[in-house]
């Protein structure tokens, strides 16, 4: 039984890495490991429902961008997408139905801090986000 969820598991991490990677192609160049470019989607399947985007690239946290990523998680709810625009900037936890906000505005250019995504609310808005504080996923 155990087996057969691992081979599901690593059916949709590869999928929906295929998928993701798509995205983020339409906005910036992925870092292969050689030459910095504008996003790194880690590609180690650690068996968590969890794919992992690491940027600076402030673009990349346009809501149009955003929801490209959370429409390709419907039919996925145990997944989330989680992307990380480095310490002074925090990040965003991308799920089907909901966006978890840990962008800390403040340190963020003027016209990044207005930056509203439909269906999402604040990191640490719900018991369950203790997962994300701390050295959590940013």
């Amino acid at each position: 039984m155990a087996s057969e969820l691992d081979a599901e598991q690593d059916r949709e991490w590869a999928m929906l890495y295929d998928q993701i990677k798509s995205v983020l192609l339409q906005y910036g160049e992925e870092d292969d490991g050689g030459e910095q470019k504008d996003f790194l989607l880690v590609n180690d399947n650690l068996g968590l429902y969890r794919h992992r985007i690491e940027t600076n690239k402030l673009e990349l946290l346009r809501p149009v961008v955003v929801k490209s990523l959370q429409k390709l998680l419907i039919g996925y709810s145990n997944w989330e997408i989680v992307v990380a625009f480095g310490r002074s900037f925090g990040g965003l936890v991308i799920r089907d139905d909901e966006i978890m906000d840990g962008l800390r505005r403040e340190n963020l250019p003027k016209e990044f801090q207005t930056i509203e995504y439909e269906g999402s609310r604040p990191q640490g808005s719900k018991f369950g986000d203790i997962m994300y504080s701390g050295s959590g996923p940013f």
